[in-house]
């Protein structure tokens, strides 16, 4: 057995899943540097002295790759994150808000990468990790793909790295088993294959072992393990097909603008313009005849009804909130039904990202030996803009003032409109005011 050995739910046709949204988050050199993985060669190229290799190299070269997924990723966390999210946890973890991962990375910023890798591969972890010496916990994120194996209480995660030496950079082969023993966390480390630290007991302030294991994994709706496909697969596969059809259309294109002279029973010249000479003598008396030559290409219209009818499949599949409709119109009810409908998506998603972040503090309260308890990441339920203007608010305070209504509750309204703060409470927004108070009456 090696350490290495893949669950098996991670099968070949999910690592390929993976591949294609990582390929597609970072766009058109990364699609077209896998070649045929993305784009078959046409069988018809193979048939050239080379293979075929110049005009597919052409083939691939005049494709476009559209970028249909990276702005709809950023666009969803930026829904997700718009407004501040409450994160309530012991004072004595206040470092974190500016150091969540021990290289000054904020926990705003750590819990945005959660966000956007449940988006782009539905799933993430997160291991609560301290230094050796002592010192304050620190969050390590990492990819749902490093996670190689688990099982109840036993997680393998690879952490195979580029390390420098001198000037040059190399790999490092190294996993991680994390797992429990004698009902105590331990961990072992392995480089390649080869155990390279026997045992390694986790301890916590004031050197007590760790209970259970501070490492934790959604996927795009909760904590679990469990692999799902990603939850914007559908824009990345209609982003491949419109690839693969650009690469036919445009290649259509060239030919159609490239047109060949046929000199019949007559002598052609060595060179025309930038087109191709072709001569035929049928070994008759016939007289000569020069004419040009172009493909139909009557299939040029069809790919371009692909490609659309493709970009609005990746539309449907996760896009439609970034684009306008083709009709340039829609019904009130329809927006408001689709926009429901991909919300509950975004809205799951967010929901796993805070409890992981979540799970992921509790597991460093655990390592200081502080209360669990009162650790709380609240996720948005409702990601429709709910913003307040100054006028809803206005109309509001009137309706507070003429006792339609409690302080707590106009401040409850103004909270969720984006005015007040969502770590402030009504008592010391009050205090921080010269007329609520007096003319509500006492709300401490």
């Amino acid at each position: 057995m090696s350490v290495k050995t893949f669950h098996p739910a991670i099968t070949a046709a999910r690592r390929n899943e993976w591949q294609l949204m990582r390929d597609c988050m970072d766009g058109e050199n990364a699609i077209k540097g896998r070649a045929e993985v993305y784009l078959p060669m046409p069988s018809g190229f193979a048939g050239q002295d080379d293979g075929g290799v110049a005009m597919y190299n052409a083939y691939r070269g005049r494709a476009q790759f559209p970028e249909l997924l990276a702005p709809s990723v950023g666009a969803m966390v930026g829904i997700i994150h718009g407004r501040e999210l409450a994160i309530e946890m012991p004072s004595e973890m206040n470092f974190l808000w500016e150091n969540a991962d021990g290289d000054n990375l904020p926990l705003e910023a750590f819990h945005r990468r959660i966000t956007r890798e449940l988006l782009v591969i539905g799933g993430y972890c997160v291991l609560t990790d301290a230094p050796k010496d002592g010192g304050d916990p620190y969050l390590v994120g990492l990819r749902r793909d490093k996670l190689i194996n688990w099982d109840v209480d036993f997680w393998v995660l690879d952490e195979t790295s580029n390390i420098r030496k001198g000037f040059i950079w190399e790999q490092l082969e190294r996993y991680r088993v994390l797992q429990m023993d004698g009902g105590y966390f331990t961990a072992q480390i392995y480089q390649g294959e080869t155990l390279q630290v026997e045992e390694i007991e986790v301890r916590g302030r004031g050197g007590e072992k760790l209970p259970r294991i501070p490492f934790a994994v959604a996927n795009a709706m909760d904590l679990s393990p469990t692999i799902e496909a990603p939850p914007l697969i559908g824009v990345a596969n209609a982003a491949k097909a419109i690839y693969q059809l650009s690469a036919d259309y445009r290649h259509q294109l060239y030919m159609s603008g490239q047109e060949t002279l046929v000199a019949i029973d007559g002598e052609a010249p060595d060179m025309v313009g930038a087109g191709a000479v072709h001569q035929m003598n049928s070994g008759a008396n016939n007289q000569a005849d020069l004419k040009y030559v172009s493909p139909s290409c009557i299939g040029i219209e069809a790919h371009k009804i692909a490609m659309a009818d493709n970009r609005e499949a990746a539309v449907m599949a996760g896009a439609r909130l970034f684009e306008h409709t083709a009709q340039g119109a829609e019904s009130g009810e329809a927006k408001r039904l689709r926009y429901a409908s991909e919300t509950a998506t975004l809205v799951s998603i967010a929901q796993s990202s805070s409890m992981l972040l979540e799970r992921a503090l509790k597991n460093a309260a655990m390592i200081m030996g502080l209360p669990e308890n009162n650790i709380t990441v609240e996720a948005p339920t409702d990601l429709m803009d709910n913003t307040m203007t100054p006028q809803d608010l206005a109309a509001l305070f009137g309706v507070y003032v003429e006792g339609g209504m409690s302080w707590e509750t106009y401040f409850a309204a103004g909270q969720k409109g984006g005015i007040f703060s969502p770590e402030q409470t009504a008592a010391n927004e009050a205090k921080l005011l010269d007329g609520p108070a007096a003319v509500g009456g006492d709300v401490a």
